[in-house]
């Protein structure tokens, strides 16, 4: 081998090592896949798949906020207060109810605090829970099924991953057969 193929060897095993060691030290930004326990167990597969309650009703301020809130104790027991009541999880549900008290929910989906996402927005747009939550109503213990890192969210911006139903809104160019589904400058999400 000659010295400068042998150069060229060592520079990639050199660039490798740092690529490896930079990933060790700085672990991905996404969470895809996390499914934390929960202090009650809670099945989305029965309350959304089976029994068609819409995400709203829980998660009521979607819609015109920020955030998708976390339900309320209160919010759960305006079915349980009557439905399912020997049931040892729906017991200690009650039993937060009337104290006054609060379920410590393991919070799954969660974003940098420089990432503005506005759920009202996408909401507005057409975007469905699942196109960003995945088959939520088939899980019975929920789970980060996207990636929620940036290039993750601005392939949905550029109009490569939007649901068709976004696109069919969107005007098309021949410089961007897509569409652009949502603004893609910086402010648009950090601000």
């Amino acid at each position: 081998m000659s010295s400068k193929g042998f150069s060229v060897v060592v520079g990639v095993l050199a660039l490798v090592i740092i690529g490896v060691s930079l990933a060790s030290v700085f672990p991905s930004a996404s969470n895809q896949g996390y499914q934390p326990n929960q202090p009650i167990p809670f099945s989305h597969k029965l309350h959304v798949g089976q029994n068609k309650i819409q995400c709203q009703y829980c998660h009521v301020d979607v819609e015109k906020s920020k955030h998708a809130s976390v339900p309320a104790v209160n919010v759960c027991m305006n079915c349980h207060k009557v439905v399912k009541l020997d049931s040892p999880h729906i017991q200690k549900l009650n039993e937060a109810y009337n104290s006054g008290k609060s379920i410590e929910w393991v919070r799954i989906h969660e974003l940098p605090d420089f990432v503005y996402f506005p759920h009202k927005r996408h909401v507005a747009k057409g975007v469905s829970c699942q196109t960003c939550h995945g088959p939520i109503e088939t899980m019975d213990k929920v789970y980060q099924y996207g990636a929620l890192t940036m290039g993750w969210c601005m392939e949905c911006h550029r109009g490569r991953t939007t649901p068709k139903n976004v696109l069919a809104t969107i005007e098309k160019s021949e410089t961007n057969p897509h569409g652009m589904a949502a603004q893609t400058n910086c402010t648009t999400c950090h601000n």
